[in-house]
């Protein structure tokens, strides 16, 4: 049974409020949506004032009511990277003897890895498994092996309370009821990476234009988790300051640059509608320097994560603040020195890096609805229960 549902993600220049229709099998088709440019946030705090941050999420809802042809009454909250954390917890379970793993044993084990208090204060919005393993050998289907111990370590995402207070208080003003809290990151994750990826250790940067997010993605967990204070806009604001220009011909300029590619002269428009031009070795100047600061930074994030990889481990890029300047996914390789890919939402509307985590939100939303829903039923695996995202009452 088909079934609407919205959501709206806050990234760190834009809201975007989604409204997709499920298909009855955890899949989503996209109906409409809203994308509202805004200041975003920082160090956990709001760019905007009170007043412009509301009229934002006004307008994006009403954008994505005009454009979907549904009221939207309730909503699912993506929580950014930036008001979250992560915690893992693994447990072991010894069965006395050598037999066969059923599924019994698969609840039980995972129901000991869901009893774990937080060490930050903070709310779980969701609890993952990242592996399993029956006897020290390693799987995501440990029902049906032999073996005497099996063994299960879990993802935990805590959300900021005050993040979800302030949420629950804006949305109120807009008279639509929060029906959950989950977060972007890890339906970017799931959505972009194929599973038999993720089992063997994967890497995912999106860097978006005020900060850049590194995970580390393990199963169907989100592992680890960064957020670098830097992205695509730290580009636009040196240019602007290094040739006196306006952060909008900066934008505009950064966007026309090629890394790799010659280009004798870069043109944009000033305020007035004037072409101006610069030549490409001025740009260069401060593009590749900010570039190689980036790249070593996302470098040492995935040194530190380097027992969870393997040589077979997969490394990919998105987001809207560089992934889409020609080149600059060769040039991101060769500075962190590992092969990164551009992975492509299967999506028909807003198939676009700059999207791809609002896209991830609103596939967690089906996703999350038909596990949980799969858990609840007689003689089902708990696993559905398991992948669970914090759904408000």
């Amino acid at each position: 049974m088909k079934s609407m549902a919205a959501a709206i993600e806050f990234g760190t220049s834009k809201i975007v409020t989604l409204v997709g229709e499920g298909n009855g099998d955890g899949s989503a088709s996209l109906l409409g949506f809203g994308i509202v440019p805004y200041d975003g946030y920082c160090d956990g705090h709001w760019n905007a004032a009170d007043e412009d941050l509301e009229q934002a999420i006004l307008k994006s809802v009403r954008e994505a009511e005009l454009s979907s042809g549904r009221e939207i009454k309730e909503i699912y909250v993506g929580v950014p990277g930036e008001f979250v954390h992560l915690e893992r917890n693994q447990v072991s379970m010894d069965l006395g003897s050598t037999r066969r793993i059923t599924m019994d044993d698969v609840d039980d084990v995972m129901n000991m890895a869901l009893e774990y208090t937080p060490a930050k204060e903070g709310v779980i919005i969701h609890r993952s498994p990242a592996w399993f393993t029956v006897d020290e050998r390693r799987t995501m289907e440990p029902a049906g092996l032999k073996g005497q111990n099996i063994c299960c370590e879990a993802s935990f995402i805590i959300a900021d309370p005050v993040f979800l207070e302030d949420m629950q208080a804006r949305m109120e003003q807009q008279n639509i009821h929060i029906n959950g809290y989950l977060s972007p990151a890890l339906g970017e994750a799931l959505m972009l990476i194929p599973p038999e990826e993720r089992d063997k250790g994967a890497i995912l940067v999106d860097v978006g234009y005020l900060s850049t997010e590194v995970m580390t993605v393990e199963g169907d967990a989100v592992i680890s988790h960064k957020v670098l204070p830097i992205g695509g806009g730290d580009f636009a604001a040196d240019l602007a300051v290094e040739l006196q220009i306006t952060m909008d011909m900066a934008e505009e300029l950064k966007r026309k640059y090629s890394f790799g590619i010659g280009q004798d002269k870069l043109t944009v428009s000033d305020p007035d509608g004037k072409e101006v031009q610069f030549g490409r070795e001025n740009v260069l100047a401060v593009i590749e320097p900010k570039m190689e600061e980036l790249g070593d930074i996302i470098k040492s994030v995935i040194a530190e994560n380097e027992s969870h990889l393997s040589p077979r481990s997969t490394f990919y890029l998105t987001g809207g603040g560089l992934a889409l300047m020609r080149g600059s996914r060769e040039t991101l390789s060769s500075v962190a020195e590992h092969n990164f890919r551009a992975p492509t939402p299967a999506a028909v509307k807003l198939n676009s890096p700059m999207y791809s985590s609002a896209l991830g939100l609103l596939e967690l939303v089906y996703e999350s609805v038909s596990s949980m829903e799969t858990g609840k039923g007689e003689g089902d695996s708990k696993l559905g229960g398991f992948f669970k995202a914090f759904f408000t009452k």
